[in-house]
């Protein structure tokens, strides 16, 4: 799943900081990694100038790979410049290149807001159908000091199909990595909705949330026992809640968790998740790199 890397550089700092995963994951997984550039017509005649660039962050990148794991399997790192439109070109290149992940700055600042940087990872995380990691501006701090980056993961669920695509990607990134994973779900808090009769005083709200509660217990026993027999090292958590963001960003802090790995929607009837949203809360407000995993809208059922 993991045999190629894709990493789209622009030149700027911003996208750089993306560099220390691609090496990290590039080295602990044997992946290939390529540096991909895109110039807009108005740029091809640099195109020299872009490839002394690439060429130099790939020495640095291959480098940095041999020094920190000098008896690993080599691992390549390529570099690729083509002329159009950054997102069409990376979904192109997925598209023909059996490219297994990508990774990218996701966001900069934008007053006191999080955006994504232009349309390119935004467009980039709703089309291509394979995991792509987000990383932020405020991740670099996290980088510094840390001998390895990637040491737990979290995976939240919402109990729907859709959210359940994230298992496999969750479960071999963590086998390959040889690190534990905190399974999450929030089992969702019965609210009383009141109409123009008032609140239905024969229902038991307590009692639904707390068989909500039991119910998503039962799911997260079944799975990380399921998780275990394939030798995976895996804990859980369920919380009680309405706000499903809030409660992840909080469980990421909580559990020591360095990344978050979720689709990027689950959405099945009344009372689940919309992880669409869910996701982008956590990028925005978040403290942990996200890994999405697209669940296509042709996949619907």
């Amino acid at each position: 799943m993991f045999e190629k890397i894709l990493l789209p550089l622009d030149g700027s700092e911003l996208a750089e900081m993306a560099l220390p995963y691609a090496i990290e994951l590039g080295s602990r997984l044997a992946s290939e990694v390529t540096l991909f550039h895109v110039c807009g017509p108005e740029h091809r005649q640099y195109q020299r100038m872009h490839k002394i660039y690439l060429d130099g962050l790939a020495e640095t990148v291959e480098r940095t790979i041999k020094g920190s794991q000098p008896e690993s399997t080599e691992v390549k790192v390529t570099t690729r410049i083509e002329a159009g439109e950054p997102h069409e070109n990376i979904c192109s290149l997925v598209e023909n290149s059996n490219i297994g992940l990508i990774i990218m700055t996701a966001a900069g600042t934008s007053g006191h807001r999080v955006a994504m940087l232009g349309s390119v990872a935004d467009h980039v995380c709703r089309t291509v159908p394979i995991p792509t990691l987000l990383i932020r501006p405020s991740d670099a701090g996290r980088v510094d000091g840390k001998k390895r980056l990637i040491n737990r993961i979290l995976l939240p669920l919402d109990g729907s199909d859709l959210s359940k695509l994230a298992i496999p990607v969750a479960e071999e990134l963590a086998a390959r990595l040889r690190v534990p994973i905190t399974l999450f779900q929030m089992a969702r808090v019965v609210i009383p909705y009141a109409d123009e009769m008032g609140y239905n005083l024969a229902v038991d709200y307590a009692k639904l949330s707390e068989d909500e509660e039991i119910r998503v217990r039962g799911e997260m026993v079944a799975l990380e026992k399921e998780l275990e027999e394939k030798g995976l090292t895996v804990t859980h958590t369920v919380t009680s809640g309405a706000d499903a963001g809030h409660e992840i960003i909080e469980m990421g802090k909580k559990t020591g968790a360095d990344l978050v790995v979720m689709s990027t929607h689950g959405r099945s009837g009344l009372g689940r998740w919309v992880l669409g949203s869910v996701a982008e809360r956590i990028l925005r407000h978040g403290e942990l790199p996200l890994l999405l995993v697209h669940a296509r809208a042709d996949s619907i059922s």
